[in-house]
């Protein structure tokens, strides 16, 4: 009995060491280099997955691509647009610079002048002009500096009105100009 016993423990043994045998085979080799065992553990997809994701992904890249060469497309010809405009520009602006040439040349302006019906003048008077003292607070008060008021305690001035008028116009006394020259 004990002789049986044994051999039925063997067997269930024999049996136990086939079946996780067979389970390890069923498994992948996962201690191994090769990319084939690596691959063997992940999950199998079909043929035609396959084909369809491939698919997709060349679409795409294609779609990507169409976009980008059609936006430059685009800024190539925007760009045509903006450098005929350049030209067009350059080319009127090199026209109006003859043009003010040609109108402000003495001769132009002679002839102009002529046709209007003035002529050189014949006797020239030249004078003297003094500066004009203009008062800035009466052509900008804004930005007028602030002055004190006059001295009320200053004379009068004893010019007249008409020698004061011809000082302004440059027909003083010749004592005025040796003065000038003097100081």
């Amino acid at each position: 009995m004990q002789w049986a016993r044994y051999q039925n423990s063997s067997n269930r043994v024999n049996t136990m060491l086939s079946n996780l045998l067979r389970t390890i085979k069923k498994f992948p080799k996962r201690l191994s280099n090769s990319t084939g065992a690596r691959l063997d553990g992940l999950p199998r997809i079909g043929f035609t997955r396959a084909i369809v994701w491939a698919a997709a992904g060349l679409i795409l890249v294609s779609l990507v691509y169409l976009a980008q060469s059609s936006n430059a497309a685009l800024i190539a010809r925007n760009l045509r647009i903006k450098q005929l405009r350049l030209e067009e520009v350059q080319r009127e602006n090199a026209q109006l610079r003859y043009e003010i040439a040609a109108a402000t040349s003495p001769s132009s302006i002679d002839q102009r002048a002529r046709k209007l019906g003035l002529a050189p003048a014949k006797n020239v008077v030249y004078g003297n002009m003094p500066a004009l003292r203009v008062d800035l607070a009466d052509v900008m008060p804004a930005f007028a500096p602030k002055i004190n008021p006059p001295d009320k305690t200053a004379p009068p001035s004893t010019d007249s009105l008409w020698q004061q008028l011809a000082a302004l116009f440059g027909f003083s006394g010749a004592s005025d100009r040796v003065q000038a020259k003097t100081k």
